[in-house]
């Protein structure tokens, strides 16, 4: 009794919905066929096509369709009442003077015994469509970035290991064409490994279901038998579900970053054992002047007692001349090197050293001075002897033109003996005064002469002697040129056109 009361109870319910009501307010628009024209629609149907209501009633259904599509239509309304099955929905693009939209459409038989009628139902997926556009542009943008780069992404099946996906740059890299390296699997690119790195490169494999990102550097071999070094980066991809879905390789050709690192560590190496082995002071400084590296050569010539306090050092500590460093520096600055400069150096014991320095400054990528470095060559004593060379030259010159000169006071002097004797024979001769008075002043003309001469002499040697002195009185004063040479040869040039 009590199940038949709540059994009419719910029927009860059921008579008092208003189904038409409930219709209204659906977003999909319903419609109602009966000889393929329309016997009813929703406010949404109305909403959708952009039509009124009564615009709506008994019209033709296929009219609210584009012109190449109502065919098909016709064809799939005449299947339902036949079949009385429900239609595979349809995608159809419709525009209007205001928009275009993708709609869906469904048709299902109704059962009534009055007329066989049809239910279209009409959905607006035009948003469903958009967001399937975006997916789209970006899935071509990203297929285009991952065709365009350098690097290999290789996207493996977390199921079975083959290849989900491969860009083109993994042609360039193993040697074969594309075609054939989507068809192989994550075990056979093992074969395009080197032996000596295949274990290895198998177990970072394996392990990335674990680890979920792990990086490996090995070594592959190209079809034609190159050896290509490999930096491969693999990581987890998850899918919403949280479930393990892919696998993903980045492999990035590194040999020409192996080989360059590989050169610049034989370049340091061949450095240091220059930097250290060399004779000459090998010296790098702070741009305020601290030692921050110099080498024993440079430690022994400075007199320094060891390499920590060497580095507590500034070189401008040893420079004998401020503005000869000063100009230096400037140089170092504004072109960056210099070569060949000559500084005099004073050691911490006194010791003063004379260096020929060869420098470069060295810069970082905004263009500010990091630090300088360079050799000091020792030419202290290549400079005495180059002094004790010119000054043997200059003596022996000076020697040369002196004792012409002497020669001619020499010769002077014998003609004048020879003269006086000559003309003592001719007074003692003489029979009067007026005889030696006439003798005299025949002879006094060659004596005047040969004092002349002699007064010629003595000058030019005079002169000599004063710019000899005057050129090494500065001697160690300033550097040695062979201009105060120079100087004295110019005098004896002068002398001898005079």
């Amino acid at each position: 009794m009590l199940k038949h009361n709540a059994v009419e109870e719910k029927n009860i319910r059921k008579k008092s919905i208003d189904h038409s009501n409930v219709i209204q307010h659906l977003n999909e628009g319903i419609v109602v066929l009966q000889g393929d024209r329309v016997i009813y629609a929703n406010n949404s149907f109305c909403r959708i096509m952009e039509c009124d209501m009564y615009e709506t009633l008994d019209k033709k259904f296929t009219d609210f369709f584009p012109t190449a599509e109502r065919k098909a239509i016709q064809s799939e309304y005449k299947t339902v009442l036949k079949t009385q099955k429900k239609s595979n929905s349809h995608e159809f693009l419709i525009s209007s003077s205001s928009k275009t939209i993708h709609v869906e459409l469904t048709m299902s038989f109704l059962e009534l015994k009055e007329a066989p009628l049809v239910l279209a139902t009409v959905t607006d997926i035009t948003a469903k469509y958009e967001r399937i556009d975006k997916i789209r542009k970006l899935n071509d943008r990203l297929e285009s970035i991952l065709h365009s780069m350098h690097d290999v992404v290789i996207s493996f099946s977390a199921k079975d290991g083959s290849i989900i996906s491969i860009n083109p740059a993994a042609e360039l890299l193993f040697g074969i064409p594309i075609r054939q390296l989507s068809n192989i699997n994550e075990d056979r690119l093992f074969d395009h490994v080197h032996p000596d790195d295949r274990e290895n490169v198998q177990k970072y494999y394996y392990s990335l279901r674990e680890l979920e990102f792990n990086e490996l550097e090995y070594r592959i071999i190209r079809s034609d038998g190159k050896i290509r070094w490999v930096l491969d980066e693999g990581y987890i991809v998850y899918c919403k579900s949280s479930k393990l879905q892919r696998i993903d390789h980045m492999i990035r050709d590194i040999t020409e970053q192996k080989m360059a690192i590989r050169n610049l560590h034989k370049s340091e190496r061949k450095y240091k054992d220059f930097f250290h082995k060399t004779k000459d002071m090998a010296f790098r400084v702070s741009p305020d002047g601290v030692f921050l590296d110099i080498n024993d050569a440079g430690i022994d010539l400075l007199g320094l007692p060891n390499r920590k306090t060497s580095l507590q050092s500034n070189v401008y500590n040893f420079v004998e001349h401020t503005t000869t460093i000063s100009e230096i520096m400037s140089e170092l600055n504004s072109k960056g090197h210099i070569s060949n400069k000559y500084v005099t150096l004073k050691s911490t014991l006194g010791k003063r050293i004379e260096v020929d320095i060869t420098a470069r400054a060295q810069k970082n990528e905004l263009g500010e001075t990091i630090h300088y470095e360079g050799i000091a060559s020792n030419i202290t004593q290549a400079l005495e002897n180059q002094r004790n060379r010119v000054l043997r030259n200059t003596a022996a010159g000076m020697c040369h033109y002196l004792n012409s000169h002497l020669m001619q006071i020499s010769s002077a002097q014998s003609g004048i003996e020879e003269e006086i004797l000559e003309l003592d024979e001719k007074i003692l001769n003489a029979g009067n005064i007026e005889e030696i008075n006439k003798i005299w002043i025949t002879n006094r003309d060659t004596l005047n002469g040969y004092t002349q001469d002699i007064n010629s002499a003595y000058k030019k040697i005079n002169e000599i002697t004063r710019a000899f002195n005057s050129a090494f009185l500065k001697y160690r004063e300033e550097s040695y040129l062979d201009k105060t040479i120079l100087d004295i040869f110019n005098t004896y040039r002068k002398n001898d056109i005079d």
